[in-house]
Order: structure tokens, then C-alpha cells, then sequence
């Protein structure tokens, strides 16, 4: 089980499908909590600078591709907005955006795609099988 740190999400992401991926909203603790123990694939300096101030980290560019697979974790710093073509944020632009409650912070949790079978197996299936399915969603 692999920790991700990203700009972006794509479903380009995912080294197999089908797949279910569940996204929640991470405070800033959390967030900063995890940057030491990840795989840093921020693509864009300015995110990077975010970061670094939001977390007094020294994290630099990395912009690489990904593959992910069940139980890994991609932790994603998001617009909440739409740039105009080809406009890409400078450190203040993105700094403001994040005061302003525009960025959101992320966490991507990849599982095997079982869920909607687990969840209707959840009254109807014998333990085994429940406990079967929960496993193959979190590892495959």
C-alpha cells in the first residue's frame, strides 16, 4: 500500500479497472501528517511552494507519471475552480486561492470494485462472503 502525493487525478491513474475510488476532504493536519511517508508526484511549482508553506516541508517538482493500484492512497491538492486556457497559477496566485478556501485537499482511496456488490451483500451475505469481499476491495 502505496502513499501519493498530487496535483491531479485521472483516471489514467489506476493500473487496473474496473476500480472504485473513493474521494474525502482532508484537513491541513492531515494533509501535512503524511508528506514524509508519500511519493511525491507534484508536477507545478507553485503547489509545490503551497505545500512547502503550508506544511514547512522542502518538497521539490516531480512531475511524474503514476500507477496505482488497490489499497494505495493518493493524497491531491485541487482547484475548487476553472482556469481560463492555458493559465497556469504563479506561488502568490495559488497562495490566495487557498486562503480563499478555493484548493481543496484531497484523499483518493483506491479499491478493488466490489463496493456496490459489498454493499448489497452487506444484509443478504454470509459472513464469510462478507468478509471475503471487504478484503478483495481493500487489496485486490
Amino acid at each position: 500500500m502505496t502513499i501519493y502525493l498530487a496535483n491531479a487525478f485521472s483516471p489514467s491513474m489506476l493500473s487496473q479497472l474496473p476500480a472504485d475510488v473513493e474521494f474525502q476532504r482532508v484537513d491541513q493536519k492531515e494533509f501535512c501528517k503524511i508528506i514524509n511517508g508519500s511519493i511525491n508526484a507534484i508536477g507545478h511549482q507553485s503547489t509545490v511552494d503551497l505545500i512547502n508553506a503550508m506544511c514547512n516541508s522542502n518538497l521539490t517538482v516531480n512531475r511524474v507519471t503514476i500507477k496505482v493500484s488497490v489499497g494505495d492512497t493518493i493524497y491531491i491538492v485541487v482547484l475548487n475552480f476553472r482556469l481560463e486556457e492555458g493559465k497556469v497559477l504563479d506561488t502568490e496566485e495559488i497562495n490566495k486561492a487557498y486562503s480563499e478556501g478555493k484548493i481543496l485537499l484531497l484523499k483518493a482511496t483506491i479499491y478493488g470494485a466490489v463496493l456496490k456488490e459489498l454493499s448489497n451483500c452487506e444484509e443478504m451475505c454470509d459472513e464469510f462472503t462478507y468478509d471475503s469481499l471487504s478484503y478483495k476491495s481493500r487489496f485486490g
